[in-house]
């Protein structure tokens, strides 16, 4: 088994590369890619950019150079979910866009013109990164989470999401894209996130100060998986 890891930030994969057998790194579109063994598992972790355009240019890269068996997404997101907190972890069951919206041509909001509505992540590797979670001394939740160009802070933006997407837990920059890749080219993902703030008003000083922890947390989550996975 090959996996492809991807964060979008240095504190969303430094962790993941101190625990790695690096074999080789490269920088491709801007971004870094580092390839290795992480618990005896081939492993290629990428720290792709902020942002759908970054993610899917490196998840391309990734699929169409590399033998790549399973995607993971690691990071951290904003938490839209009733009861969610700063530190809680979701996985993700689906995906969709909320920044899109091509109902004019009878598309649901979010859907990309014949693309699916949602993306589903593999539901075994789902299970399995709940257990690694919960191993990992962590407390999991996983359901929808959505992407888009902007970063989610203030009342009036999570309203208008949470009345597109009642079942909505966390909002982010980059799943859905990386999803939308793996759909085609047919490889299974997961999208593990670890909440950095809240997407309130007070969202971009919680995102600065959380973001460290955040990107442990979703780490830890990622090696308890490939340690499952050995």
């Amino acid at each position: 088994m090959k996996i492809g890891i991807i964060g979008a930030m240095e504190e969303e994969v430094i962790l993941l590369k101190s625990k790695m057998t690096v074999t080789k790194e490269w920088t491709e579109a801007k971004a870094d890619f580092i390839e290795g063994t992480l618990d005896g598992i081939e492993v290629v972790l990428v720290r792709s950019g902020i942002g759908k355009v970054n993610a899917a240019i490196t998840t391309t890269l990734l699929l169409a150079k590399h033998d790549i068996d399973l995607v993971i997404n690691t990071g951290s997101a904003g938490g839209i979910g009733q009861g969610l907190k700063i530190g809680d972890v979701v996985v993700s069951s689906e995906m969709a866009y909320h920044d899109v919206d091509a109902t004019v041509f009878g598309y649901v909001i979010g859907q990309v013109p014949q693309m699916p509505a949602r993306y589903v992540a593999d539901a075994a590797i789902v299970e399995k990164v709940i257990e690694a979670a919960k191993k990992a001394s962590l407390t999991p939740v996983k359901g929808l989470i959505v992407t888009s160009d902007s970063f989610i802070a203030g009342k009036e933006a999570t309203t208008k999401i949470m009345k597109n997407f009642p079942d909505v837990l966390a909002a982010e920059m980059e799943g859905a894209a990386i999803a939308q890749v793996c759909h085609q080219f047919d490889v299974p993902f997961v999208i593990v996130r670890a909440m950095s703030d809240t997407a309130d008003e007070e969202a971009g000083v919680t995102f600065d100060e959380f973001i460290i922890e955040a990107g442990k947390k979703s780490a830890l989550m990622v090696m308890e998986l490939i340690h499952d996975l050995a």
